[in-house]
């Protein structure tokens, strides 16, 4: 019996240790907790500490650099206010110049405004005079005349008209010796000086001298073979522009010929 009583009564205290130490295990859990969560906060509380600090630390290097650049400007301005104040310096003495010359100017038209009233009064003067040399120049070319036409005699003009003869002779002659135009059928032959395939222009070192005139139409031929044809767009005296007819032979061989020949059509 009383060792039932000893057993139940160390299984009672042992229960109530258990409770204890299950009370105190809550207590530490929660302690623990606690410190964690006071940890955690001191962390967060440091960190937006130092970002803070950064932030200063950013905002006064920018406060720094404005101050110098204000500084740099202030000393700018300074320089440019100095230079400004010496150009109107300057700009005063060149005001006062001026007017100075200005002066002398006024006095240069005033003399220049009394000459031109004394030019003024003599103009009737010099027109009289005018007028009557006027008159006796007439009456000296219509007694010029007169005596002209009575020096001219018959031999004169027969001379005058020979020579003109002779000249529209001699013209004649050469137009039909040197023969300045082509007739349908007639060659030419040239050396081209510049083609562009891509434009469809041709230019000729010929032009009015060998008889070539705007709008003629040509076969261009080399080595008795057909090339192309072309209609001379623009003459000058010695040379031409000519466009290349499209669609009739094959052009790209200009690119390969030095020689040509031109058949009028």
């Amino acid at each position: 019996m009383v060792c039932a009583w000893v057993i139940f009564s160390n299984q009672s205290q042992a229960d109530s240790l258990r409770k204890e130490i299950s009370k105190v295990s809550l207590k530490t859990k929660d302690l623990r907790t606690a410190v964690e969560e006071a940890k955690k906060g001191q962390l967060d509380k440091l960190a937006r500490e130092k970002r803070k600090n950064a932030e200063l630390e950013e905002t006064e290097e920018i406060s720094v650099k404005e101050i110098a650049d204000l500084s740099r400007n202030r000393d700018e301005m300074k320089v440019i206010l100095s230079e400004n104040e010496k150009k109107i310096e300057k700009i005063a003495a060149n005001i006062q110049k001026t007017k100075v010359n200005l002066a002398g100017i006024s006095k240069e038209i005033e003399a220049s405004n009394n000459a031109f009233t004394n030019l003024a009064s003599a103009i009737p003067i010099l027109q009289s005079n005018v007028t009557s040399l006027e008159k006796q120049i007439l009456a000296e070319e219509e007694r010029k005349r007169d005596l002209e036409e009575l020096i001219l005699t018959y031999d004169q003009e027969t001379d005058i008209l020979m020579h003109h003869y002779d000249l529209t002779l001699s013209a004649l002659q050469k137009d039909f010796y040197e023969h300045p135009w082509l007739e349908r059928g007639e060659r030419v032959t040239v050396a081209f000086s510049q083609v562009d395939l891509d434009s469809g222009i041709l230019m000729l070192p010929v032009g009015k001298n060998h008889g070539l005139e705007k709008r003629m139409r040509f076969s261009v031929r080399a080595k008795g073979k057909p090339i192309c044809q072309i209609r001379v767009k623009e003459v000058a005296f010695d040379h031409c522009v000519a466009m290349i007819i499209p669609l009739l032979g094959t052009p790209t061989q200009l690119l390969e010929i030095k020689y040509l020949d031109l058949i009028y059509l």
